[in-house]
């Protein structure tokens, strides 16, 4: 009745089934069911009443599946805190199918709120899994958030280990390849900054600091890279060498 559409008849059914059948599987099945149909008819707080009924049934497989279903309820209705608790129900059963989707989910969560060191192990809770499908998108958002810590090396690291293990024909490692790349650029931005900061030998500086200004150009770091044109400009030893590689970039007249 409810995959023909007769949603209020399987509401029923599953009602009635809960109700009367002593087996746990089937109340536990009965009741995810009655959640699904409820909020397809728009019953958000009776859904969620069939979610609990099932998750308190503590069937192995149904009950992770409503907390999953749970999760997704509170998440549509912008409610962190509800959505944290389901997907906490689903990580404590260690369901295969469902852990590492709760896992990133948790880690997002955690990352929204401003609790990184909590989101990182969530991810690498994620990653641990191997899972073909989420593993990459927590490794990839793992390393992000290293990148964007400033910890380049690590990040690096991560997404080694990622894309050894994902086909490199496909979406998954076409992302994970992007983001290793400007973990390495930020890397090259370290080292060329240092050496501006270090030398002012005219055949080091004026090589460096045109790689550190197009390279902080390259990661959408203009007013850095600007400074760093002006600086190099500045210094009469260095002046004329950094102007022929500024004028590089100007088209002729």
């Amino acid at each position: 009745m409810a995959e023909t559409g007769d949603l209020t008849g399987a509401a029923t059914l599953f009602t009635a089934a809960l109700e009367g059948s002593p087996a746990v599987a089937d109340r536990a099945q009965a009741a995810l069911g009655l959640a699904v149909v409820l909020d397809d008819l728009g019953d958000t707080e009776g859904a969620r009443r069939a979610d609990w009924a099932a998750i308190e049934t503590g069937d192995p497989d149904y009950a992770p599946r409503a907390a999953y279903h749970l999760a997704l309820s509170h998440e549509r209705a912008g409610d962190p805190g509800g959505a944290a608790e389901a997907w906490r129900i689903v990580v404590a059963s260690e369901h295969p199918a469902y852990l590492p989707a709760a896992c990133l989910a948790l880690a997002q969560l955690a990352d929204d709120a401003g609790d990184a060191d909590t989101a990182v192990g969530w991810w690498e809770r994620v990653i641990d899994t191997g899972d073909a499908e989420y593993a990459p998108v927590a490794a990839h958002d793992l390393a992000q958030r290293l990148l964007e810590d400033g910890k380049p090396a690590r990040a690096q690291r991560v997404l080694a280990d990622a894309l050894r293990g994902v086909d490199p024909g496909g979406y998954a490692y076409a992302r994970l390849a992007v983001l290793i790349g400007l973990t390495h650029l930020d890397q090259a931005i370290g080292a060329f900054t240092a050496a501006v900061e270090s030398t002012d030998a005219p055949d080091v500086a004026p090589l460096a600091v045109e790689l550190l200004a197009r390279t902080l150009r390259l990661r959408a770091r203009d007013a850095e890279a600007d400074s760093v044109w002006r600086a190099g400009l500045a210094d009469p030893a260095l002046a004329d060498q950094v102007a022929a590689r500024l004028q590089r970039d100007t088209p002729p007249a």
